[in-house]
């Protein structure tokens, strides 16, 4: 049994990203009868698709469920990276894999020009990270993946475990593969940033807006939310993994949301702090339940996720496990008390890709599935999709091609439970 984490005295259960960010809540008004193109889902992909919709003077407007932005958009770790889920050797072995992998570099890249567009300063900082090999046979795969990296001219390089030291304050490790390529941002800042710049080019945003049902209806489409009724002609659904498996049941039996989950440490002492990541670097590891870490964007927490479970898991009940991880890998941090916790929902697809493309039963566009490494490729898959529905751009990347359900025993939470021990045991072996 986890041991329970000590708390601050000002301990919430809320996102250590929002304490100091307003995410924009446009006071409410009256849906508009008709628009050109209703986007549902308020979070990176949406609201880059709004505004690129208006940018080209279509008429958009972003329904989500929630406040603006406050899904997994401000809720993430805030580390962005070429790639995804799936290490490099096997995004090239795909039919198109070396575009596809050279659209997640234009994904990563994109990140800083949009925040120069919109005059947004989210702490980004080109950081590089570090995946580290839980086992010697993970050790053995980040070679090869590093090879990988070197024959298409990526700056990229393995650490043994005697070169891990000057890296990270950790001895858990079995090496690592360290990446130039990649950074660390304020996840609520640019999620912010990008809904006053959808805002701003003319994209009308409602919160606290359910879409209820979606009716094709030539031509376009009637939406009904809570809030009434929307006819307009296309509509984006970029809901990811808050996917509701009854307004598109085609795109909900191919994602699958999964919690993840996320503790911020009280201030450090800048010793300590620095023991953790002296070099400030972006962490993750190489399980299937993987952990992920770093520093805050001032340096003075370490912010410490996972996916403790597949199964329902509370706040509570993640944040003592992930407290027990962070100790595993820093026991530097003994006694250092919890000050935020905090979880998300990622979508996971069966083959570990993102997808964009018309569901093939209602003729809606969607963008999603990226399978917990979407701050930089959610962003620009839906600037893809604005540009390309606002008559300005080719069909997006991550287009075309089968995508395959998620097994039903993933749908299954008694049997996804069953498939958590499946993946540690897994882990144990370093599969």
């Amino acid at each position: 049994m986890a041991p329970v984490a000590p708390l601050t005295p000002g301990y919430r259960a809320t996102p250590y990203w929002w304490d100091d960010v307003d995410l924009p809540q446009p006071a409410p008004v009256p849906l508009p009868a008709e628009a050109d193109v209703c986007v549902v889902g308020g979070g990176y992909t949406g609201l880059a698709a709004a505004l690129e919709l208006a940018r080209a003077g279509r008429h958009a407007v972003v329904l989500e469920r929630d406040d603006i932005a406050a899904g997994a958009s401000s809720r993430n770790g805030g580390m962005a990276h070429p790639g995804g889920k799936l290490a490099l050797p096997d995004i090239l072995a795909r039919p198109g894999g070396r575009a596809l992998w050279d659209e997640t570099v234009a994904a990563f890249e994109g990140v800083e020009t949009l925040c120069a567009e919109l005059g947004v300063d989210c702490d980004w900082r080109r950081s590089g990270h570090l995946e580290l090999a839980h086992h010697p046979r993970s050790a053995a795969r980040l070679r090869v993946v590093a090879d990988a990296y070197d024959a298409i001219g990526e700056e990229a390089r393995f650490i043994g475990p005697e070169e891990l030291a000057a890296e990270i304050g950790s001895r858990r490790f079995d090496g690592g593969l360290l990446v130039s390529r990649s950074g660390g941002l304020h996840p609520a800042k640019l999620a912010a940033g990008l809904a006053r710049g959808a805002a701003a080019a003319g994209a009308g945003l409602h919160g606290a807006t359910t879409v209820l049902a979606l009716r094709a209806q030539r031509p376009g489409f009637v939406v009904e939310t809570s809030r009434g009724e929307v006819r307009c002609g296309e509509v984006v659904v970029a809901t990811n993994g808050t996917t509701d498996r009854r307004l598109v049941p085609w795109l909900g039996r191919r994602v699958l949301g999964i919690g993840s989950f996320i503790i911020a440490t009280e201030p450090l002492a800048p010793e300590v702090a620095a023991s953790v990541s002296p070099r400030g670097r972006m962490f993750f590891d190489t399980r299937n339940l993987l952990h992920y870490w770093r520093p805050s964007p001032d340096g003075r927490r370490v912010l410490f996720g996972g996916r403790t479970s597949l199964s329902p898991t509370t706040v509570e009940q993640a944040r003592d496990r992930l407290y027990a991880a962070m100790l595993a890998v820093h026991p530097q941090l003994a006694g250092v008390r919890i000050d935020r916790a905090w979880g998300g929902a990622v979508a996971l697809t069966a083959d570990r890709l993102p997808h964009v493309g018309r569901d093939p039963v209602t003729g809606v566009v969607y963008a999603m599935g990226y399978c917990g490494s979407g701050v930089a490729l959610s962003t620009h898959l839906g600037r893809s999709v604005g540009r390309w529905l606002g008559g300005g751009g080719a069909p997006p990347a991550f287009t075309g091609g089968a995508w395959p359900r998620t097994p039903w025993p993933a749908r299954v939470p008694a049997l996804l439970a069953l498939g958590g021990w499946w993946y540690r045991a897994r882990d144990g072996l370093g599969r």
